[in-house]
């Protein structure tokens, strides 16, 4: 079966036969390759295009089926859910929706999201850090001050916003941690990108980054708030390319 450069911070990452599988039917679902409310072609044809055995494609509609993709029926096939009935915070589905390329639209939704929760996250975060927690924020932030190349600009704005939310030290708040970073890597690239320069934020990642030393939860808020709608200003009519 042909492979494909997997997903940031996909499940399925191509490691395993069952893993590609997953991966290939999960990015030509999202991608529209199969569009909504049609059916995938039948099992012969998907185990001759993917060079794979009956069991295993039957495995891989299993787990796509579990994240609401598909749904199989007996003597009808395997159709396409609708999209309002995907699991879209499954970090898997996000992911793939980036790497099949998202649009203004998504990438919109993405930031409400993250306006939603990240400035409540920080101001969590500067009351209830651990000093272990703050030095990994710290570590991010010298990184973006360091970063000589955009992609390592990104990776370090990753750590950074994964290290306020995970700083939280709440259960409930940390998984969503690995769900945000399915899609952020992407997003935040597209934001570095349309930047004139690509630290242009790193005035007000350091400002969030004292706010939350400080245990100073109404700045921290308030900083995390003002760095997300920049981000959004730069992130008006942007859009991923696929990643091929």
């Amino acid at each position: 079966m042909k492979s494909s450069v997997p997903p940031p911070h996909a499940t399925y990452a191509g490691r395993n036969l069952h893993g590609q599988v997953v991966n290939e039917l999960g990015r030509r679902v999202v991608g529209g390759v199969y569009a909504a409310g049609a059916l995938l072609p039948n099992e012969d044809q998907l185990c001759a295009e993917l060079a794979v055995s009956r069991t295993a494609l039957r495995e891989a509609i299993k787990v796509l089926a579990a994240k609401g993709l598909l749904e199989p029926r007996p003597r009808i096939g395997t159709r396409v859910r609708p999209t309002e009935q995907w699991n879209l915070l499954d970090p898997d589905i996000l992911a793939w929706r980036c790497a099949t390329g998202a649009d203004a639209e998504f990438l919109q939704h993405l930031t409400e999201l993250r306006e939603i929760i990240e400035p409540s996250a920080a101001a969590l975060a500067a009351t209830s850090h651990k000093p272990e927690q703050l030095a990994d924020i710290a570590r991010a932030l010298d990184a973006m001050q360091k970063a000589s190349h955009i992609s390592e600009w990104v990776q370090a704005d990753l750590a950074f916003h994964t290290a306020v939310l995970k700083a939280t030290n709440n259960p409930l708040l940390m998984p969503l941690a690995a769900i945000i970073g399915s899609a952020l890597e992407s997003l935040l690239a597209v934001s570095a990108r349309t930047s004139e320069n690509f630290k242009q934020a790193l005035p007000d990642h350091q400002k969030v980054f004292e706010a939350i030393e400080a245990r100073d939860a109404q700045s921290a808020l308030h900083r995390m708030a003002g760095l997300l709608s920049d981000t959004r200003s730069l992130m008006k009519r942007a859009v991923i390319p696929p990643v091929l």
